[in-house]
């Protein structure tokens, strides 16, 4: 699977979120304009590229290391009690999963994807049920099968208390589920969005964190608002967990903490 964002991508994210103008980072980063341009335009120029990282507040070795093809998300095997699906939207994909306790047999959903029938087949194939479903935020591509699964399986679904979803019971920072013998903690990592979440689950032979749209395999979702501390908070309540944690992304291929301290250019 490909990285979600290219290095332009992580460019573009770290100057939108900081609102500089084109006018503001060149003169920052000591490029000109025809420089920029060129960058925008498939250049990778290593000195103008490193200026532009250093002036964003980027790693820049990590953003090089994307411009070049050199950097690659980790293989990452997903430990036995998880499922991954990727289902289209538009011109992108986007994951959601399927946790469960290997001995209660009990499971839990995390977003809704786009199209639920490899969920609801996987249910099937396993003899799980379905407990519950935990949205990581409320844009359309992560609930667009939310109806459904619920109508197949009647199991419960709850959203970030500052994303509300009809129908939904309300998720609270720190707030915990248990679910057979897997436990589960949710962080509000607000950013990409008002109440954006992420699932941390213990339980299984390795812990895992569904984060939604906070983060990706070398970068983060657009960030919005309160980008500093926005970064804070990914740093806070997810760098902060087991190095070994499985990070399973709204979009593009599954990382780790590890990696994601040692490589994101988003945290220097």
């Amino acid at each position: 699977m490909n990285l979600e964002d290219t290095h332009l991508d992580v460019l573009t994210k770290a100057q939108k979120a900081q609102g500089m103008t084109d006018r503001d980072l060149a003169k920052l980063a000591q490029v000109s304009i025809p420089e920029l341009n060129s960058i925008r335009s498939g250049g990778r120029e290593p000195a103008a590229l490193e200026r532009l990282a250093n002036a964003l507040g980027l790693r820049s070795a990590s953003v090089s290391d994307l411009a070049t093809g050199s950097w690659h998300p980790p293989t990452v095997a997903l430990p036995s009690g998880v499922a991954m699906f990727t289902t289209p939207f538009a011109d992108m994909t986007v994951n959601h999963f399927l946790i469960w306790d290997p001995s209660s047999l009990k499971a839990v959903a995390v977003d809704a994807g786009t199209d639920a029938d490899a969920l609801l087949a996987c249910l099937g194939r396993h003899k799980l049920t379905l407990v519950k479903i935990l949205l990581t935020h409320a844009h359309g591509d992560h609930i667009l099968e939310l109806d459904r699964i619920r109508e197949k399986t009647k199991a419960p679904a709850f959203a970030p208390e500052s994303e509300p979803v009809e129908g939904c019971k309300p998720v609270k920072n720190g707030q915990s589920f248990k679910v057979g013998s897997l436990s589960i903690k949710a962080h509000t990592v607000p950013g990409h969005s008002v109440g954006g979440t992420v699932y941390e689950f213990h339980g299984l032979e390795t812990p895992v964190a569904a984060v939604g749209d906070v983060m990706f395999a070398g970068s983060v979702g657009g960030i919005r608002s309160r980008y500093r501390q926005a970064l804070e908070s990914i740093r806070n309540h997810v760098l902060s967990m087991a190095q070994d944690t499985i990070l399973l992304p709204g979009h593009g291929p599954l990382t780790t903490v590890s990696h994601e301290k040692a490589h994101n250019p988003f945290f220097p």
